[in-house]
């Protein structure tokens, strides 16, 4: 049985999401099955502080930007070449192509050499989306693994979850306080929307923004304290009320392009379809017909559209939840790890 050393980020609190989806809950699945063991490791902070223990270990996977500073993954590709101990990176953002306006730029800072590092001395790189694989290939060799969700967490595909509401078309708009920007692309469209029709439509936003927004139309709901790790997030978003749409605004920018369409796989969890921006973070689930695009200029147009299309945006849904179940489950995501990446 191979001894997996996980190295995930951890940002001076909880694992984040994309640690839970992207390594914890597919790998302890294969540990499940009996065909690894997962070793959780946490990197030191300082200089001075204890070395992380690598011995006996068959794989090591670094995550992000789990390695806060260049001399920490230095002494860590270090470490692991002596011991011809096959070092393995997973990264599912450009951090590196981070907007000089972004909120996280500055928090990434730091870490940025640390990953540059790692980039060039991995023995593999695997990324979430293939942009973000094209922007890194002259690293080295390089694996491909989509996001998926897990079936448990999410109380799988049992039952296609919604049935349609009533009065207002309701949407949901999921995103955390470093995505002020995406959601500005879209206000000024759902303020003149509403506008001309007040009942047109009622947005739920959770996670919040750096700013307060007051309008008659829109609920902001912060995610309580004791959800904020993923597992117990998940269960938490499953009870919120009943909504027709989720929204999936993103700035044109590289940043991101590369990012991975885990906010629509979400959306199809909840039994959502899904109005998102068009371009490559999205483009696989627009061209398979599995999601509905909008321009801008074209986002109250389309909300427009389905609030009076709710048998459709059913279906869409019903479409997009069966894919997600069928091709993007941890139980997929599973099998790409090991075949991919642990077992290559």
């Amino acid at each position: 049985m191979l001894r997996v050393g996980v190295l995930a980020q951890a940002p001076g609190g909880p694992l984040t999401s994309s640690a839970w989806i992207r390594l914890l809950l597919p790998l302890r699945r294969l540990e499940q099955q009996g065909a690894c063991a997962v070793v959780p490791l946490e990197a030191a902070a300082t200089d001075d502080a204890p070395a992380l223990v690598l011995d006996g270990l068959d794989r090591l996977i670094v995550q992000r930007a789990a390695c806060p500073t260049l001399e920490v993954a230095e002494a860590l590709v270090q470490a692991c070449r002596q011991r011809s101990l096959p070092l393995i990176l997973d990264l599912d953002d450009a951090l590196f192509a981070l907007p000089a306006e972004h909120p996280e730029r500055g928090r990434y800072a730091p870490a940025l050499p640390a990953l540059e590092h790692l980039l060039v001395a991995a023995d593999l790189r695997v990324f979430s989306t293939a942009t973000l694989a094209s922007q890194c290939e002259s690293f080295g060799p390089q694996a491909v693994l989509a996001n998926g969700l897990d079936a448990e967490a999410w109380a799988g595909p049992a039952r296609f979850p919604r049935a349609e509401a009533e009065g207002p078309l309701q949407l949901l708009y999921m995103g955390s306080r470093t995505h002020d920007a995406d959601l500005a692309l879209i206000l000024p469209e759902l303020d003149a929307l509403a506008d001309r029709d007040p009942d047109a439509f009622r947005l739920t936003l959770v996670g919040g923004v750096s700013q307060p927004l007051q309008r008659p139309w829109l609920l902001t709901v912060e995610v309580p304290l004791e959800a904020r790790r993923y597992p117990r997030f998940v269960r938490w978003l499953r009870r919120l009320p009943r909504h027709d749409l989720g929204l999936a605004p993103l700035v044109a920018n590289p940043f991101n392009a590369a990012k991975s369409d885990v906010k629509l796989l979400d959306y199809a969890a909840l039994g959502l379809p899904a109005l998102c921006s068009p371009g490559p973070a999205y483009q696989e689930l627009l061209a398979a017909g599995l999601a509905l695009p909008a321009e801008p200029g074209q986002w109250a147009e389309q909300i427009g559209w389905a609030a009076g299309h709710r048998r459709r945006l059913r279906r869409l849904a019903q479409a997009a939840h069966g894919y997600l179940w069928e091709q993007r489950s941890s139980e997929q995501v599973a099998r790409c790890w090991q075949q991919q990446v642990l077992c290559a």
